[in-house]
Order: structure tokens, then C-alpha cells, then sequence
């Protein structure tokens, strides 16, 4: 039996741990691992590697029974020399490589598939990271609403205590308490933009979605020293990604329907071998010999302009359509990652432009009207003016570290990772 102390200790480490905000790389992980989409691929990839296999098989082979030469005068068996039982067995062999290529086929697919589903788990975590970082902010964003309403109140504090000793106006005082009561509004609309967000977060992590995040923010630094070289030009990496890999795919899939339809310009062929038991017999009495027959049946493909060169055209058609789908998926991505390092750049430069001036900027001048108000020099509506505007330009930073991170998430789909 465990002791009380160390019971007590172990539910304090449970308590703890089950207390410790879920951190990103957490949250991803669960994520992936509670997607049914993976169940989904894994099953494809198998029905594909099971079709590879069923595709690259000869055809069952064919028995054939049958009675012959059958004398209809007296339907004797023994009658005619040439009635006979006889039994055979056929076999159709397919054209060229024909069976080979089909299997080639379906494994292009069953890779395909591994690749489709990587890119899935990409678009998870990219999604994943977006709402993540949205929630950051809708947080932060209450923390600072609550600090500068704490701080505000001392100012409203102070405008009661001198309204008491008749040195303010009631209007100051009026405005104050609004001011107090917009704080709240203010509050409550992000608390409810939070929840909205963890109800679309709840749909990859469950109910976890709904317990502390952490609010560490992760380093992606390879991502950012690549958005930092400003090339505009990314073929090299995006032929690595697996959406453009598994387009690629279609073209390995089309150059083999060229092959098949190349294959269908040679003969198949049938094998057939038959054997026939005879029950008449010669006429001194002896039985007759029984018969082995063997056949090679061929096709000669003589006529090909409205069959096999049609079905070539058409496959070559093909490549040429899947090769443009690729061509336009790979520049499409191009301009979507161009525009991703883009909105990274620009707010990587208005971050810093935030932290050098404006916010100390708006720090100083919400002390300076305050100090004025406190030496009647200036009005409440400058007081109230000035901490709006310090408490816009911290929220607008913060949004901004937002919107660099979910520049970043993006940079890293087409980073493939």
C-alpha cells in the first residue's frame, strides 16, 4: 500500500503535469495522429499495392469439355470412329509487356498516395499553425486589455478622489468609468473570437483544444534565413514537395498508358491443348487410338489507324495534359510562396519599426498627458486618447508577431515541413 506522503507527492506530479499548457509540438503530433485521413490513405495505398498485383496476373485459363461427332441415328457412342470425348485447356497470353506496365501503373499510384498523404499531414499542421497563432493573439490580446485597464483605473481612481475634493468635474469622472466598461467590451470580444477559434481546433485535438496553450512561440529559424534571401524563383525546392512529386506521379502513370498503348501494336497470343478419348472400335476388335490436338491462336493487329494509332494519340494527349497540370501546380505554388515571404518581409520590417519608435513612442506620450491632466494642462479626453492609442499600437504588434509566425507556417508547407 502506498504511503499517504508519497501518495500525496504523486498527486501533486499529476496534478502538474496535466496543469502544463500544451505546447505546439504537441498539439501537431496529436493532431496527425488522430487525422482519419491517414486511415484513408493507408487503405488506398494497400488497395493499389493489392491492384498491382491482381493487373500483372495471365488470365485464368480456360477447360473445355465436350462430346463430338455424335452420330444422331442412333446417338451411339461406339458408332463412329469419330465420336470422342474430349477435354482441353486454353490459355490467352497478353501483349507484349501489357501485364508488366499495368502492375507499373498501380505502383505509381500506391506512391502517389504515400506522397498525397504527406502533403495532407502538411496542410494539417499549416492549418494547425494558422488557428494556433490566431488563438495566441485573441489571448495576448485580453492579458494586455486587462494590464492597461488595471493601469487606467488608477487614473480613474485618481479622478474620483479629486472629483471628491471638487478639483475634477463629473464629466471626467463619466468618461473614466465608460472608458472602464469599453475595457470589458473590449475583453469579451476576444474572449469570444478565442473560443470560436478553439471550436475550429477541437475538430484535430478534441477536447485538449480547449485546455491551456502555451504561448511559446517556435523557432523557425532555417525558415526565416530563407525568407531573408529574397529569391522569387523556387522550382529547385518546390520539385521536392510532395503535392508537385505526386503530379509527377500522373506523368509516370501516362508515359506507362504510352507504353501499353505501343504494346497493343504486337500479336497475342492463345494456347490451347485438347484431348479426345474415342470409344468405337477397329475391326479386328482393338480399341481405337485416342487424339492430342494443339492449337496457337494469334491476332495480327494488320489495321491499326482507327484502333491502336487512335488509342496512342490519346495517350500522348494525355502526358500532355498531366504535364501542364504539373507545370501550372508548380507555378501556382511559386506565386504562393513568393507571397508568403512577402507578408513575412514586410512584417518582419513593421515589427521592428514598432519596437524602435512607435511603441516607446506611444509610452512616452501617454506619461506626458497624463502628466499634463495631473497639472491641468490638458483634458480626460486626451488622457483617454492617449491610452487607446498606446493599447491600438501593443495590440497592432502583437498581431503583427501573429501574422509573421502564420507567414512562417505557410513558408514551411512549401518547405515540406
Amino acid at each position: 500500500m502506498i504511503p499517504r506522503f508519497l501518495a500525496g507527492w504523486l498527486m501533486l506530479f499529476m496534478l502538474n503535469s496535466v496543469a502544463q499548457p500544451l505546447r505546439l509540438s504537441e498539439a501537431e503530433h496529436l493532431a496527425l495522429n488522430q487525422d482519419p485521413a491517414a486511415e484513408m490513405y493507408l487503405n488506398q495505398q494497400q488497395q493499389y499495392a493489392a491492384q498491382a498485383v491482381a493487373k500483372s496476373q495471365l488470365p485464368d485459363p480456360m477447360v473445355k469439355l465436350g462430346l463430338g461427332n455424335l452420330p444422331t441415328d442412333s446417338f451411339a457412342l461406339d458408332q463412329d470412329p469419330m465420336t470422342q470425348f474430349s477435354i482441353g485447356v486454353a490459355q490467352q497470353f497478353s501483349r507484349g509487356d501489357t501485364l508488366q506496365l499495368n502492375a507499373q501503373s498501380f505502383e505509381h499510384q500506391g506512391e502517389q498516395s504515400k506522397l498525397l498523404a504527406f502533403n495532407r499531414q502538411l496542410e494539417l499542421m499549416r492549418t494547425l499553425r494558422n488557428t494556433w497563432f490566431d488563438i495566441n493573439f485573441a489571448h495576448q490580446a485580453q492579458q494586455l486589455i486587462k494590464q492597461n485597464q488595471s493601469l487606467f483605473k488608477q487614473n480613474v481612481d485618481y479622478v474620483r478622489s479629486q472629483f471628491e475634493l471638487g478639483y475634477k468635474q463629473s464629466q471626467d469622472l463619466i468618461k473614466a468609468e465608460l472608458q472602464l466598461n469599453k475595457f470589458d467590451e473590449q475583453i469579451a470580444a476576444f474572449a469570444q473570437q478565442e473560443q470560436a477559434l478553439r471550436g475550429r481546433l477541437a475538430s484535430w485535438l478534441g477536447v485538449q483544444a480547449f485546455e491551456p496553450l502555451s504561448s511559446e512561440l517556435p523557432s523557425w529559424q532555417d525558415s526565416e534565413a530563407y525568407a531573408l534571401e529574397a529569391q522569387y524563383q523556387h522550382y529547385s525546392l518546390l520539385s521536392q514537395h510532395p503535392k508537385v512529386q505526386a503530379a509527377q506521379k500522373n506523368i509516370d502513370v501516362a508515359d506507362n498508358q504510352i507504353a501499353i498503348a505501343n504494346e497493343a501494336y504486337k500479336p497475342a497470343f492463345k494456347l490451347e491443348l485438347a484431348y479426345g478419348h474415342r470409344r468405337a472400335e477397329e475391326m479386328d476388335g482393338s480399341r481405337r487410338s485416342d487424339l492430342l490436338s494443339g492449337f496457337v491462336t494469334m491476332d495480327v493487329p494488320l489495321f491499326t489507324d482507327k484502333r491502336q494509332d487512335q488509342s496512342l494519340i490519346a495517350a500522348q494527349r494525355g502526358k500532355g495534359m498531366k504535364r501542364a497540370e504539373k507545370d501550372l501546380l508548380i507555378n501556382s505554388m511559386n506565386g504562393q510562396l513568393n507571397g508568403a515571404i512577402a507578408r513575412y518581409s514586410n512584417t518582419h520590417a513593421r515589427l521592428q519599426r514598432y519596437q524602435n519608435t512607435l511603441l516607446e513612442q506611444a509610452k512616452q506620450n501617454t506619461a506626458a498627458v497624463l502628466q499634463g491632466y495631473q497639472s491641468n494642462s490638458n483634458d480626460f479626453a486626451r488622457v483617454i486618447e492617449a491610452y487607446m492609442d498606446e493599447l491600438a499600437l501593443t495590440l497592432e504588434y502583437q498581431q503583427l508577431i501573429s501574422i509573421k509566425y502564420k507567414a512562417l507556417a505557410d513558408l514551411r508547407y512549401y518547405q515540406a515541413k
